[in-house]
C-alpha cells in the first residue's frame, strides 16, 4: 500500500513536470513563431522604375528620397555609386528580393535568420561603419547583432559573437547572408573619414580578444574606459564610440543594444535591407 502511494506521487509530479515542460515548449514555439514574421521586412510600397532618375546628372532631394524608398541607400552611398546605375539597381534587387529565410544556429541558444541561397550587396564601407542585424534571436526575442567595420577594403569587422568565445575579426559578410541589417556612419557634423578610422583602429587594438559577457551593465560597468575587460556584441561597438565621446546608446539604459544603436542620433543611414526604409528597426 506504502508502495503505492510513493508510486501515485512519483507519476504525479512526473505528469505535473511534463505538463510544465510542455507548456514550456508551446510558449516558445509561440515566441519564435511570432519572431518569424519580423525575420525581414519588405517595402510597405510598390516598386518603381528608376530608370529616368538614375540618368540624371544631379539629383534633388526628392530623387536622393526616392532612391533611398526602393534602394534603401543613404546619399553617402548614393553618391559612391553615382556613376554606376545598374549596380544601384541591384540595391533595389535586393530591397524588394521576396526570398525565403531559413534558420542557422548561431549559439547554444540562439537562431541566426539568413536568407536562403542569397548574398545581398552591400553599400561601399569605411572605416568605422557599423552594421548593426536583427536576424539574431534567443527565445523569440531578436537580440540582433553588431559590428564595427576595421577595415573596410577587406570588409573585416570586428566582433564581439557569444559565451566563451573572446571578440575577433569577422567579415561583412555575415550581415550580407543575413535575412536583415543597416549600415551606419557617424555623421559628418560630428567626425569625419579620417576621425572615423581613427575610432575603428582604436578599435582593433583595444577591443580585441575581449571575453564575451552578458553582465556588462549589470554587475559589470558599462562604461570600462581604455581597459575594457568584458563585452558583448553592441557594448564593444558602444565602447569603441564612447572613448572618443560619443554615447551611441539612444536610449542611454544600462544595457545597450544593436537596436539601441541602430536608432542613435549620431549616425546617417548607409544602407538599409530586409527592413522597410520608412519604418526601421
Amino acid at each position: 500500500m506504502k508502495f503505492c502511494k510513493i508510486c501515485s506521487v512519483i507519476l504525479a509530479i512526473f505528469t505535473a513536470l511534463l505538463s510544465v515542460l510542455t507548456a514550456a515548449a508551446f510558449f516558445l514555439a509561440v515566441c519564435e513563431g511570432l519572431a518569424d514574421r519580423t525575420a525581414r521586412i519588405l517595402p510597405s510600397y510598390a516598386r518603381e522604375d528608376l530608370t529616368s532618375v538614375l540618368a540624371q546628372e544631379t539629383w534633388s532631394d526628392a530623387d536622393y528620397e526616392l532612391l533611398y524608398r526602393q534602394t534603401g541607400l543613404g546619399r553617402a552611398a548614393l553618391d559612391a555609386l553615382g556613376t554606376e546605375p545598374e549596380r544601384i539597381l541591384t540595391f533595389q534587387d535586393a530591397l524588394f528580393y521576396e526570398g525565403e529565410v531559413a534558420h542557422v544556429e548561431a549559439a547554444d541558444t540562439t537562431m541566426h535568420d539568413i536568407v536562403a541561397n542569397y548574398t545581398a550587396p552591400v553599400a561601399p564601407l569605411e572605416d568605422g561603419d557599423v552594421l548593426v542585424s536583427s536576424s539574431c534571436h534567443t527565445f523569440g526575442w531578436r537580440n540582433g547583432h553588431a559590428a564595427i567595420v576595421t577595415n573596410a577594403k577587406t570588409q573585416t569587422t570586428l566582433e564581439s559573437v557569444s559565451l566563451g568565445y573572446n571578440s575577433s575579426f569577422g567579415s561583412a559578410g555575415w550581415f550580407r547572408s543575413a535575412s536583415n541589417f543597416i549600415v551606419l556612419r557617424l555623421k559628418e557634423e560630428y567626425a569625419g573619414k579620417e576621425e572615423r578610422a581613427e575610432i575603428a583602429a582604436w578599435a582593433a587594438e583595444h577591443l580585441y580578444d575581449v571575453p564575451y559577457s552578458l553582465l556588462v551593465g549589470f554587475t559589470i560597468p558599462k562604461d570600462q574606459g581604455a581597459d575594457v575587460a568584458a563585452t558583448h556584441c553592441s557594448h564593444l561597438v558602444w565602447s569603441a564610440y564612447r572613448y572618443f565621446g560619443f554615447d551611441i546608446d539612444s536610449d542611454g539604459g544600462p544595457v545597450v543594444t544593436a537596436r539601441d544603436i541602430a536608432n542613435s542620433p549620431y549616425f546617417e543611414i548607409v544602407q538599409v535591407y530586409g527592413f522597410d526604409p520608412l519604418e526601421l528597426w
